[in-house]
């Protein structure tokens, strides 16, 4: 194709497109943002993730070139994070700016991707595909980058209220639903935009009936089977509810100590067979302190095992945020240690590059830990029902979780820590990655967390109990839940093997690539 050629048909997309849109090409990815933001908590308007990213698409049918793009997809990215991670500020403001134009290259990469495929040549249904497929690919790339992979409001987090909706992720996972959510945007937006070619309009409608009757249906009858477990758990979960100001405070130990030791009693009348207490619960280094024993008498007089939180230290040059199981007789079982670090949080990453930034660290009291080096069932008593631990932020990983559930795991325990961020969505998308967890590998997940949301979510995703006050709150309340945790342990076609989907992904984007029109795109 000539330059005339290609300008005379960059012309006719222009004359295409509304003239709305033409006018106001910035507005459309403020709106997808925005969008987005509110598909999170603290609004969790989860519905509108159906159609968040239609305006952004249509801008991108507007963009003239890959840097009109880009910038389009940069806009959109920093919107959303800019507002749903808002409470990293809690933390540190240069972090959550910093962590805010990361997490929005991603979305810009999408973007670019996006509008590659939209100035093809090809059909309607080739772009559409293509649009899905980068969204799932750019998603995949943003949660599992080595070191600085962040998988935190994967798009289909956004629906784990929607029980119904959320039991595909037993199949095809997070990245599945994230991608059939992807293809009904795209196919909402081409609807509108051809919307004078009937027949093409009439096939994408269809696309769209498909997808969300099959999700309902399938969703439905999963969770109509009969409902039968083999055995439940009777667990207790520990909320402390100590304030990050004074957790590790030298004055406030005792305090905190008496805090657990409270209400680890309260839970053990209840006739509970194992109590969790949360990340780090123990104020100090738990293999170095003399406190220790104090637990191991505890879990002893109770005769209740007992799954804590705490430190360990082996060296001034090795140390790992721990879970310790006590039994009943108080005896020390086994240990985790944490596998998936919080970057700039628990460790300078890449030491040759930022080892330079470790006074900086030190002086914000950035942790420097070392990573576990494998994955531990916690064998105990109830010897048929073993059970895998996550720390902290380590169930945004589904692969964690999946290794956990392979290495023989019947349920698995999230022990977290989030005081860090005030009262915003935080604790609750994190409790979103959790159910996530539990539908993708077909078990329950019992989380214990400091400040809340401390829970008991069923292999379904459903949202047993949580620990709460009398209004209700469920963050920054002190208190302890306990609960027939039913045991359910069916692997699912997640589990055998629906978890490449990604990469079943990336192979159809290559081959949609290699067959797209060789048209150029201005750039």
């Amino acid at each position: 194709m000539n330059k005339s050629q290609s300008y005379d048909v960059r012309r006719s997309d222009e004359k295409s497109i509304p003239y709305s849109i033409r006018r106001t090409p910035y507005l459309y990815q403020i709106v997808s943002g925005l969008l987005l933001a509110l598909s999170f908590p603290s609004a969790g308007w989860g519905f509108l993730a159906w159609f968040a990213l239609v305006p952004l698409l249509a801008s991108l049918h507007h963009a003239q070139n890959n840097s009109q793009a880009l910038g389009f997809g940069l806009i959109s990215g920093i919107l959303f994070f800019f507002c749903s991670i808002h409470w990293l500020t809690h933390v540190s403001t240069l972090g959550w700016l910093i962590a805010t134009l990361m997490e929005s290259v991603y979305i810009m990469i999408f973007a670019w991707l996006a509008y590659v495929g939209i100035k093809s040549s090809k059909p309607v249904i080739f772009k559409v595909l293509w649009i899905a497929l980068a969204w799932t690919l750019t998603e995949f790339l943003r949660s599992e980058m080595p070191v600085f992979g962040f998988g935190w409001n994967l798009l289909a987090y956004s629906q784990s209220s929607y029980v119904t909706l959320i039991q595909f992720a037993n199949v095809l996972g997070a990245y599945g639903l994230g991608f059939l959510i992807a293809l009904v945007n795209a196919s909402l937006f081409y609807a509108w935009f051809e919307r004078k070619n009937r027949k093409a309009v009439f096939g994408l409608m269809a696309v769209i009936v498909c997808v969300l009757t099959g999700l309902w249906g399938y969703g439905k009858q999963t969770l109509e089977k009969s409902f039968n477990p083999k055995e439940y758990l009777r667990v207790s979960v520990v909320q402390g509810n100590i304030p990050q100001s004074v957790k590790w405070e030298l004055m406030a130990k005792e305090k905190i100590l008496e805090i657990h030791e409270k209400l680890t009693r309260l839970a053990a009348l209840e006739q509970t067979d194992l109590i969790i207490w949360p990340e780090a619960a123990f104020p100090g280094y738990f293999n170095r302190d003399l406190q220790a024993e104090r637990i191991s008498r505890l879990a002893e007089e109770i005769r209740t095992p007992l799954l804590l939180g705490g430190l360990e230290w082996e060296s001034e040059k090795e140390s790992y945020n721990s879970a310790y199981f006590l039994k009943k007789d108080g005896a020390f079982g086994q240990r985790y240690d944490k596998l998936r670090l919080v970057p700039f949080g628990e460790y300078v990453p890449l030491k040759s590059i930022f080892g330079g930034l470790k006074p900086v660290a030190d002086a914000l009291g950035i942790s420097d830990f070392n990573a576990g080096t494998a994955p531990v069932i916690f064998r105990w008593s109830r010897e048929e029902w073993p059970f895998g631990v996550l720390i902290c932020f380590e169930d945004v990983f589904s692969d964690l979780a999946r290794d956990l559930a392979d290495h023989g795991a019947k349920f698995l325990v999230v022990i977290t820590n989030d005081a860090w961020f005030g009262k915003t969505g935080a604790p609750y998308q994190h409790l979103q990655a959790s159910i996530f967890r539990a539908v993708e590998n077909g078990m329950s997940v019992v989380r214990a967390a400091n400040t809340g949301v401390s829970a008991f979510v069923s292999h379904q995703g459903r949202v047993l109990a949580t620990v709460k006050d009398a209004k209700g709150e469920e963050t920054f309340v002190m208190g302890q839940k306990t609960l027939d945790l039913p045991l359910v342990a069916d692997p699912t076609l997640f589990r055998r093997g629906g978890y490449f989907f990604p990469y079943f992904s990336a192979g159809l984007f290559l081959i949609l690539v290699m067959t797209r029109s060789k048209r150029r795109v201005k750039v």
